[in-house]
């Protein structure tokens, strides 16, 4: 577990020197207190005083070589977790557009944030669909098919906890609880004019290892030029979220 640097020597007229001083790292491989003093302007008694508390905090690291700093493990591992959320969204979005270009209907990837689905990620198809569903934009887990894939394949007790932040009324939870019980038996959500008029929609939960909700994979069409082939624009959508997940949860 990596040491804090003492936050009462971090101060808002200090913070912007470690920034410069990390950034420095982002282009070099190794430097020298002297380097970084130069760089930056900042005094090297100051580089010292920061480059100590980076040590201590393991964002940076001392080499083996007298007077040379590296990025240290906290930072590599930060690097390496952007390299893995960038991987993750080329592949949604590398999964998205293969979905699209199958279906030719607008393809989607959402996740949990808090009580709303969040749209992460989204390719129209060729003939522009008026969608409340865009990259950013998030709508209570109320109501759709990308909603209910979603909230129906949470842990019972985080369900649970959202359902009961609706404020919904005795007869409405009932209901909706219901339309769960259905969505987890069938596997996946399927609407028809849920949040968007004349709207169709099929969305496939996303797991990861040992059943772990990730996300859904969401396919929206207008209504009827989706009934026509309803059939292959689920099982298109199933494929597309069987390959972005692994584990138990999407066998």
């Amino acid at each position: 577990m990596p040491t804090v640097p003492n936050h009462s020597v971090i101060t808002e007229g200090n913070a912007s020197r470690f920034v410069d001083i990390l950034l420095e790292f982002a282009r070099h491989r190794t430097l020298t207190a002297a380097q970084i003093s130069k760089t930056t302007g900042i005094p090297a008694s100051a580089v010292y005083r920061h480059l100590a508390l980076l040590v201590q905090s393991g964002l940076v690291a001392q080499t083996r070589r007298r007077g040379q700093y590296s990025a240290g493990p906290e930072t590599l591992r930060l690097a390496a977790n952007f390299h893995q959320e960038a991987m993750v969204k080329g592949r949604i979005s590398e999964q998205l557009q293969l979905l699209s270009d199958e279906t030719q209907e607008l393809a989607a990837y959402l996740v949990v944030r808090g009580a709303e689905a969040l749209c992460v990620d989204a390719i129209e198809g060729p003939q522009m669909l008026r969608c409340s569903y865009s990259p950013g934009r998030s709508l209570p887990l109320l109501k759709g098919a990308s909603a209910m894939a979603l909230l129906a394949h949470l842990d019972p007790q985080e369900q649970s906890t959202i359902v009961a932040g609706l404020g919904l009324g005795e007869e409405d939870a009932d209901n909706l609880n219901h339309e769960l019980r259905l969505v987890q038996g069938r596997g996946f959500g399927l609407s028809y004019g849920a949040v968007d008029a004349g709207v169709w929609g099929v969305s496939f939960p996303v797991f990861g290892d040992g059943g772990r909700l990730l996300g859904a994979v969401s396919t929206m069409a207008p209504a009827d030029r989706a009934v026509r082939r309803e059939k292959q624009l689920i099982a298109s959508t199933r494929d597309a979220a069987l390959a972005l997940g692994h584990g138990e949860g999407s066998r």
